[in-house]
């Protein structure tokens, strides 16, 4: 018995997935109040003042701690948590080192 043996039939022509099976692709439209999402991967302190112009926008912004240091990665996270918390917003931790900030007035639905 091979490797790919349960992919092929007993004649040995590969298996047919049934058309039914395929999920139709979903359109997708955007609200006409939405607003983009920003992405930012901060290379030093010095790049937060920006992160915080884009939030002080009302833009939400995912950010990338991971090519920081644990000193610095730190640091950044204090200082946007306390400009989000000046902005009335929210964030939260999507995994280790990536965060989303949500200013105030963002539907979190």
């Amino acid at each position: 018995m091979g490797l790919f043996d349960n992919f092929r039939e007993k004649n040995g022509s590969p298996k047919k997935r049934p058309i039914a099976d395929i999920p139709q692709k979903a359109s997708y439209t955007k609200p006409a109040d939405g607003k983009p999402m920003m992405i930012r991967h901060p290379r030093s302190f010095a790049d937060v003042e920006e992160i915080i112009d884009r939030l002080k926008d009302g833009l939400t912004v995912i950010v990338y701690l991971n090519e920081l240091n644990a000193g610095t990665a730190e640091r950044v996270t204090d200082i946007l948590s306390g400009a989000i918390y000046a902005l009335g917003g929210g964030m939260a931790e999507l995994q280790k080192d990536i965060f989303i900030f949500n200013p105030d007035g963002v539907d979190e639905k």
